[in-house]
């Protein structure tokens, strides 16, 4: 009855592959072998063993055994409840009594799991296909009547069959797993972290990647510069980042994402997406946000967009592996970047779909359309070139007042005193109402020889903000300009009260003093 017992095992096998259930693992006897299917929140997994046990205590000890092997095995498990069915395939049942091993079980090794036991003799096929199919929720009886089993000759043929079918659809899964996942190697991933963190240390220790000025010196994204011809720094705005918060979540994140698409993609693709995804995700930022920006994060999600790109064309293996986490995170990164200040939103969505498009150009390993390649290929250019003129034209229309602050700084180095003044006075009068914005065109004024403007601006910044220490040594200074001492004093005095760690002030206080 050998033979009977396998072909029954194999044909179950294979009608519940047609249900959409997955060959896990095949022993290399090829008498035990492991189904999974998710579906709705639930991992049913499968466990098919051609054995025959002469006691119950035997069969007992080999089911607890079994669910120790699964729970090692499959480890990790998708959904929130998991099902194990362990059948076992026998000509013959247990000597002694051993139907209570049947039951359906809660078991305590795990939380939400369950398991159910199956044994099909001779006697009781029929009657637990039934149960599997219930408790699998499948028709599996529908395809499958035991008791019209062929001659044995023809059986003996339909089993070698069977068993050829089903492992060489394993093996067919796992050549597909292997060659779309294990591409490549993970190399350059491991050299852009450690870029990022040379670059980091390098600014630390030359002052402080908090401040915002020492990034602008080391090539931040500052929209100014990037439009009177800096475009460098769409590119070394990659390598900062602002605080080291910022440096671990964003490596943190390469590592895990950079090690998935490198190896789907292979290096050089990878590197060609990193970048492409980095510096759409920087023009992107250009052309939205005024602010000074910093950071991997566009070309990281771009490497989420190579991953959704890839979702299109591996729907199977997308959403049985990271699809549905992906999604999730996905999702979440958008709401919290439209939720939370001072996240560069611009940049990770415009990382998004530049990560798209380069997965498009640069096409995956096995599969390629030239014409979806050029289109991508053209969009691409077109929304860059649109990104950089909208930039372009949009450089000094800031409503962000720091930003705003340093276009104005970057006026005055230059002696472009009536563009500053003219740059402020705009904001100002579009209802933008900032401290920076004064004390700057004060600064502008005080080179112009405008005193009272200056006066007026800096009187106007303290009313803003009384702590501003720097307002009142400039009132302080120009106060000396115009002789009057004894008001000098005062102010310089307020400011060293207000920054006693200032060198400046007191050199000054000192020199008011002689």
């Amino acid at each position: 009855m050998y033979i009977a017992e396998r072909y029954t095992m194999l044909k179950m096998i294979d009608q519940l592959i047609n249900h959409q259930f997955e060959v896990r693992y095949i022993s290399k006897d090829r008498d035990l072998f492991i189904l999974e299917r998710y579906e709705k929140q639930t991992s049913q997994i499968i466990l098919l063993n051609h054995k025959q046990f002469d006691w119950a205590n035997h069969l007992r000890r080999d089911v607890h055994q079994k669910v120790n092997y699964l729970m090692k095995k499959l480890r990790f498990v998708k959904g929130r409840k998991v099902h194990y069915h362990i059948a076992y395939f026998s000509d013959l049942a247990p000597v002694d009594r051993w139907e209570d091993v049947r039951e359906t079980k809660s078991l305590k090794e795990k939380k939400n799991a369950q398991v159910s036991v199956y044994y099909f003799n001779q006697g009781e096929k029929n009657d637990e296909l039934s149960r599997l199919s219930n408790q699998v929720n499948e028709p599996v009886t529908d395809y499958m009547n035991l008791d019209l089993e062929p001659t044995s000759e023809e059986m003996d043929r339909q089993t070698v069959y069977l068993e050829q079918k089903v492992v060489g659809y394993h093996r067919a899964k796992e050549k597909e797993f292997k060659q779309v996942f294990f591409y490549g190697k993970t190399r350059l991933t491991y050299l852009l972290i450690l870029a990022n963190l040379f670059v980091f240390a390098l600014i630390e220790l030359n002052g402080s990647s908090t401040d915002t000025f020492h990034l602008i010196e080391w090539g931040a994204k500052y929209n100014p510069a990037i439009a009177d011809g800096e475009w460098w720094r769409i590119v070394s705005s990659m390598f900062l980042h602002i605080g080291a918060l910022h440096l671990f979540m964003n490596m943190l994140a390469l590592f895990f994402l950079g090690d998935v698409a490198e190896k789907i993609f292979g290096t050089k693709r990878f590197l060609i997406i990193y970048f492409l995804a980095g510096i759409f995700g920087g023009l992107a930022s250009f052309a939205t946000n005024d602010a000074v920006a910093a950071g991997a994060s566009g070309a990281i999600f771009g490497l989420f967009g190579a991953l959704l790109f890839f979702g299109l064309n591996y729907r199977e293996l997308f959403f049985k592996t990271m699809g549905t986490s992906l999604l999730i995170i996905i999702g979440i990164n958008i709401v919290f970047g439209f939720t939370v200040p001072q996240i560069d939103n611009g940049a990770h969505l415009g990382g998004l779909m530049g990560g798209f498009l380069a997965a498009q150009i640069v096409q995956l390993p096995y599969k390629r359309s030239n014409s979806k390649q050029m289109i991508a290929t053209l969009l691409f250019i077109l929304l860059v070139s649109s990104m950089t003129a909208y930039g372009v034209n949009h450089a000094e229309t800031s409503e962000d007042p720091h930003s705003l602050a340093l276009i104005a700084q970057q006026h005055v180095n230059n002696e472009e005193y009536d563009r500053a003044v003219r740059l402020l006075t705009n904001a100002i009068d579009e209802g933008i109402d900032h401290e920076y914005l004064y004390f700057y065109r004060s600064v502008a004024h005080i080179e112009q020889n405008e005193l009272s403007k200056a006066e007026d601006d800096l009187y106007k910044a303290i009313d803003l903000d009384p702590h501003f220490s720097e307002a009142f040594y400039n009132l302080g200074v120009l106060y000396e300009q115009r002789g009057e001492q004894g008001k000098a004093k005062e102010y310089v005095e307020k400011a060293i009260d207000l920054n006693p760690d200032q060198e400046q002030f007191r050199d000054f206080y000192d020199q008011l003093s002689d």
